[in-house]
């Protein structure tokens, strides 16, 4: 198990040195790149865009169904394993994952309404005493 956290650890600095090594170059320079690999640009330009959309609008799905279902996670606490991404719910502490390339949701946090949540109280009737 440590070693799998210090594997997906050290994939995470990878692909963020590699991102901010991209976000370091020209326009002209990533075009120039592209087109040197053989690769349409606007080809990879359309196809990264999508996966983005799909990460984001993913990410949407769950946000709205576990809100809808009383939960709340923190946003920033969101940890990136292997097959998608993990959080818990702020006040129950229910599970909740998802995968950005199919847009799957798992956990017990879609199972139930929040029962720390006031945003569905429960209401007790009281008997008439006459």
């Amino acid at each position: 198990m440590a070693d799998q956290k210090n594997h997906d650890e050290r994939l995470e600095r990878v692909m963020n040195q590699l991102a901010e090594s991209v976000l370091g170059l020209s326009d002209e320079a990533i075009l120039d790149e592209t087109s040197q690999a053989g690769a349409d640009p606007q080809r990879e330009a359309e196809q990264t865009r999508l996966v983005l959309r799909q990460a984001s609008k993913a990410l949407d799905d769950v946000t709205r169904r576990l809100s809808n279902l009383g939960h709340r996670v923190d946003s920033r606490s969101w940890l990136r394993v292997h097959r998608g991404y993990h959080n818990r719910c702020l006040d129950c502490g229910s599970f909740v994952s998802f995968t950005t390339g199919t847009g799957e949701m798992r956990g017990n946090a879609f199972e139930r309404l929040c029962p720390e949540s006031n945003l569905y109280p429960i209401r007790t009737r009281e008997a008439s005493r006459k």
